[in-house]
């Protein structure tokens, strides 16, 4: 009998639509994980803001600005842009500078509309307010950011490995269809 080599090729396929799926999978569970890491440095961020502010020897500029400088921070970037729209002296508000930068995290970052919408709000009381209640607004932040944690450590046990699972299981499906 006469081989025409289609059933190698099937297996070839099915082996690199497995193979496929699996890498999608992944990348889909480590995109949740990426967002709760991202969820627990904002945390950190605003709590080393509090004891700046409290400390009260630093700018808000200032406190961008160390802040950027630390680049294990996904949003190091968004805070250095931030610091040098407030160091120019062009009569932007806080406002305006916030709306010019945020995109920066929406691009840079896994974090949900929700979250950056709450950072953007606590951002423009800052500039607003004096150091006991900017210290208050700090702490109300990080407490509802801890919940949303609780949320995505749920989310990368749930979906995370549910994505991997199931599109790992419809790659193996679709390959014995083939085959």
């Amino acid at each position: 009998m006469k081989r025409d080599g289609i059933l190698e090729i099937k297996i070839i396929l099915v082996g690199m639509l497995i193979g496929c799926s699996y890498l999608v999978g992944e990348d889909i569970s480590k995109r949740y994980i990426k967002r709760h890491k991202q969820l627990n440095d904002l945390i950190r961020v605003l709590e080393i803001m509090r004891m700046d502010l409290a400390f009260g020897m630093y700018t808000l500029e200032e406190i961008f600005r160390n802040i950027s400088l630390k680049d294990e921070y996904d949003f190091s970037e968004f805070f250095l842009k931030f610091a040098d729209g407030l160091a120019r002296e062009d009569g932007k508000t806080i406002d305006e500078i916030l709306n010019d930068t945020v995109n920066i995290l929406y691009k840079n970052t896994y974090l949900k509309e929700n979250e950056i919408e709450e950072f953007k709000k606590l951002i423009l009381s800052l500039g607003k307010s004096e150091v006991e209640s900017q210290e208050r607004l700090i702490d109300l932040t990080v407490e509802n950011l801890k919940k949303l944690t609780i949320e995505s450590k749920e989310d990368i046990k749930n979906k995370g490995n549910l994505y991997k699972k199931l599109i790992t299981f419809s790659g193996i499906c679709i390959g014995i269809i083939l085959i």
